[in-house]
């Protein structure tokens, strides 16, 4: 938001010319893009806690689904099978098996590839967690009396 405001007030004091509509979407997108990557990631380092692991860049530190499949653990109290190389076949192979669990447990996750994880493509990984967030928090949330 401090970005948008910047360029706001820059127009008000003329000292620049009018943004274009297209602009303040993205300034807009960036600064929501923004905000869920550091409250997801507050999210995520909440519950890794409890497995001894922690994130600093949501979309760098899940790329290799070690993280992912401990979060998964955590959350389900589950233990899951990973593989423990560190070549790209063994990331995506981790990344895999983390979208193949939500998929047995009924969670709902689409145009969400093994791979946009392992690449750290950030609209999806947001997706993803926000689906991880949506199924383990807020559904817990509405079934508690």
């Amino acid at each position: 938001m401090a970005s948008l405001f910047r360029t706001l007030m820059s127009y008000r004091t003329g000292s620049y010319s009018i943004p274009a509509p297209q602009t303040l979407l993205l300034c807009f997108a960036d600064e929501r893009d923004a905000i869920q990557k550091k409250t997801f990631t507050k999210w995520v380092n909440k519950h890794l806690k409890k497995a001894g692991r922690t994130v600093q860049d949501l979309f760098q530190d899940l790329q290799d689904g070690s993280n992912l499949l401990s979060l998964l653990e955590v959350l389900t109290g589950e233990l899951l099978a990973r593989e423990r190389g560190r070549m790209r076949f063994h990331k995506v192979q981790n990344c895999n098996a983390a979208l193949q669990f939500l998929k047995y447990r009924k969670i709902k996750v689409v145009n969400i590839r093994p791979e946009d994880i392992v690449d750290g493509n950030p609209k999806l990984t947001l997706g993803l967690i926000w689906t991880i967030i949506l199924h383990f928090q807020v559904s817990h949330m509405t079934l508690s009396p």
